[in-house]
C-alpha cells in the first residue's frame, strides 16, 4: 500500500514555498481530504521518493504536522496519521463547544452585511456539492466533491469565528479543530446521512446569523459540534473491532487521488 497518493512531485510545489513548507502542504491536504487516513503509517522514504525530494524535509514536515495534531510520531520514530480514543474525542468536544460557542456568538453580533453575504455564497457553493453527493455518482467524482466539501466547511466555520476579537481564541480553535481533521472526510465519504444532517444544520446557523441572533447561532452551532461525536465514536469504535478481529476495513484505505480543487 502506498503512504502517499501519486503525482506530488517538486514541479508542483509553488515557488514561494520552502522544499518542507511545500511537503507539509501536501502531506496536509493529503489527510485532511482522507486520501491518508486515521491511524495509517507514513513511510518516509516513500514520501521522500513520490514528492523527489530527499528524507530530511519529510522527517521536518512530519514534526510539524506533529505540532498541528495531525500526526503522532511513536518510539523509533514511527509517524501514523493522528488517530484518537473516544475519550480524547470527547475531551475535544467538550472544549470546542465552549469555545466555538463564543465565538460565534461574538462574530454574530459584529458581522457585517458583507460577512453574512460571503456566508450565504459558501453555503449556497456546500448545497451544490451536497447535491452532487446526493446522487449516484462513480467514485471519481464523490472524491472530488468531498475535497470540494471540506474546503468549504472550513471556509463556513472559518467564517463564523473571524469577527470573534480574540485573536488566541481563534487559534485554539484552530488548533482543536486540527486534531480531529483526519475524520471528516472519511465519516462524509461514508454516510450521506451525516452529510445531510450536517448541511441542515448549516442552514440554521446561516439563518440564525442573517437575523443577528448571536445566542441562538451559538446554540445552533454547539448542538451542531455535539452531533459530531456519535458519527466520530462509531467510526471508532468499527476500526477498532475489525482491527481486533485481523479484518482490514474496506473504509480504512487511501482515497483514490484527484486534484486539490479550491471550494469557493
Amino acid at each position: 500500500m502506498m503512504s502517499v497518493p501519486p503525482r506530488y512531485n517538486a514541479q508542483e510545489f509553488p515557488q514561494h514555498l520552502t522544499i518542507e513548507q511545500s511537503v507539509v502542504q501536501r502531506l496536509q491536504e493529503a489527510i485532511t481530504q482522507g486520501r491518508l487516513v486515521p491511524g495509517q503509517k507514513l513511510v518516509y522514504a516513500d514520501i521522500a521518493e513520490q514528492m523527489n525530494v530527499s528524507v530530511t524535509p519529510v522527517r521536518e514536515a512530519v514534526k510539524t504536522l506533529q505540532a498541528l495534531g495531525l500526526v503522532t510520531i511513536r518510539p523509533h520514530r514511527t509517524a501514523f496519521v493522528s488517530s484518537l480514543t473516544e475519550e480524547q474525542v470527547q475531551q475535544l468536544y467538550s472544549l470546542r463547544l465552549l469555545l466555538e460557542g463564543l465565538a460565534v456568538e461574538r462574530t454574530v453580533e459584529d458581522m457585517t452585511a458583507d460577512d453574512v453575504s460571503h456566508l450565504k455564497n459558501v453555503y449556497e457553493e456546500m448545497d451544490r456539492v451536497v447535491e452532487v453527493l446526493n446522487r449516484d455518482v462513480n467514485d471519481v467524482v464523490r472524491t472530488e466533491a468531498i475535497v470540494s466539501l471540506q474546503h468549504l466547511h472550513n471556509d463556513f466555520h472559518s467564517s463564523l469565528y473571524s469577527r470573534s476579537g480574540n485573536q488566541y481564541l481563534d487559534q485554539v480553535i484552530k488548533v482543536l479543530r486540527s486534531q480531529v481533521a483526519t475524520y471528516w472526510p472519511v465519516i462524509n465519504r461514508y454516510s450521506i446521512e451525516r452529510v445531510n444532517m450536517s448541511h441542515r444544520q448549516h442552514f440554521a446557523i446561516l439563518t440564525a446569523s442573517e437575523q443577528r441572533k448571536p445566542a441562538e447561532a451559538s446554540k445552533l452551532m454547539r448542538s451542531h459540534l455535539e452531533g459530531t461525536v456519535p458519527w466520530i465514536i462509531e467510526h471508532i469504535r468499527a476500526v477498532n473491532t475489525e482491527a481486533g478481529e485481523g479484518k482490514t476495513r474496506k473504509k480504512h484505505v487511501i482515497i483514490p487521488t484527484v486534484e486539490s480543487r479550491p471550494g469557493q
